[in-house]
């Protein structure tokens, strides 16, 4: 044993040992007691399972249990990202949120393997999860997941105290580029489709004139001129509330019938429109985009429109600015010319103001 040790005046066994890449490992295991002569009594208990700790057992000693006796214990890691999950689960984390991190984690456990002892996780294992993913999956998609893990290793160390520290989690860096949008042309193009049902045609733009998100449509629930959506059917969290024009109603009463009828789950239904949008884009010469551009395209007018990035924050419903602050980005004059109807309509009504300050 290589010492006691005193955090917040409670004492902690230490063992410390060099894996097989040289690098330090460190176990502390909690002696429950503020007293250091009963420190070092248990110490002693702990002294007999050192070399097992070291090769990565884990132990509930007498004063952790309710039975008074000294029993390995597999924490494995199948078993923490389940605890995990349902920690998430009690804390808020919506339903959807917990799916994406469970399948997450599937990732991690075809490299580590179910049975992988959570306490042996460090830098050298996340870094054996990059190098197995790199070039199975996007650099964009491993990051995703590291996001998880980080958090992850974090409820491990701060939460259950199963790592004395947690391993520092490094990126991958991807270039940064700009959100994609769609320009005058493209909309007119989707318009102008003949094999396009109307339905389809209304729906889109409904999205890129008002910026909703693709399921917010159908949370959300009419309220005059304004679609609401409660802050528990928000992706931020945070109640929305979503200007629209007299179409849009007429648009959104429709999308709402079709899903009332549909015998299809909630999940299915609504990618049916993803997934219609994908196809419009091929037809249109712009495989590059996706249906959360028409959210892009909606963002860089309004910023067009009103020179305002906190304005279009607040719009978008985003929890923070900084997250709205790439579409400030973009070189105005481009803006204008992908958009030239808006463009022109600004600039009269910007002479028109100039022409009253004059007179």
């Amino acid at each position: 044993m290589d010492s006691l040790k005193n955090r917040r005046g409670k004492w902690y066994a230490r063992v410390q040992w060099r894996d097989e890449f040289y690098k330090m490992k460190e176990k502390q295991i909690p002696l429950r007691t503020k007293s250091k002569a009963t420190a070092l009594q248990r110490v002693l208990k702990v002294n007999k399972k050192e070399d097992d700790i070291k090769s990565g057992l884990e132990f509930s000693f007498p004063w952790l249990n309710d039975e008074g006796e000294t029993k390995v214990v597999r924490y494995v890691l199948n078993d923490a990202i389940e605890e995990y999950l349902k920690y998430l689960q009690n804390n808020g984390s919506k339903q959807s949120t917990i799916e994406r991190a469970h399948f997450c984690f599937l990732n991690l456990k075809k490299v580590l393997g179910e049975k992988f002892p959570v306490e042996r996780i460090g830098i050298t294992e996340i870094e054996l999860f990059k190098a197995y993913h790199k070039g199975r999956l996007t650099d964009n998609g491993i990051n995703i997941i590291l996001t998880r893990i980080r958090a992850f290793v974090n409820w491990l160390a701060d939460t259950k105290g199963v790592l004395t520290l947690a391993p520092k989690v490094r990126f991958i860096k991807v270039p940064k580029h700009p959100p994609r949008y769609l320009k005058e042309a493209d909309l007119n193009a989707i318009m102008e489709l003949k094999w396009l049902d109307i339905h389809y045609k209304d729906a889109f733009k409904l999205y890129w004139e008002t910026g909703a998100r693709l399921r917010e449509i159908f949370y959300g629930s009419i309220d005059g001129r304004w679609l609401v959506v409660n802050a528990e059917d928000s992706k931020s969290g945070m109640p929305r509330e979503i200007l629209l024009q007299q179409h849009h109603i007429s648009s959104i009463q429709e999308m709402h019938r079709r899903w009332n009828e549909s015998k299809a789950n909630f999940k299915t239904f609504t990618l049916r429109y993803s997934k219609m949008f994908k196809k419009v884009a091929v037809s249109i010469g712009r495989e590059d985009l996706h249906f959360h551009n028409l959210r892009d395209t909606f963002a860089v007018m309004r910023y067009l429109e009103t020179r305002d990035i906190y304005q279009v924050s607040k719009e978008l419903g985003h929890s923070s600015v900084k997250v709205t602050e790439k579409y400030a980005n973009f070189n105005i004059r481009r803006l204008q010319m992908d958009h030239p109807s808006l463009g022109q309509l600004l600039q009269t009504k910007q002479e028109g103001h100039e022409s009253e300050g004059h007179t």
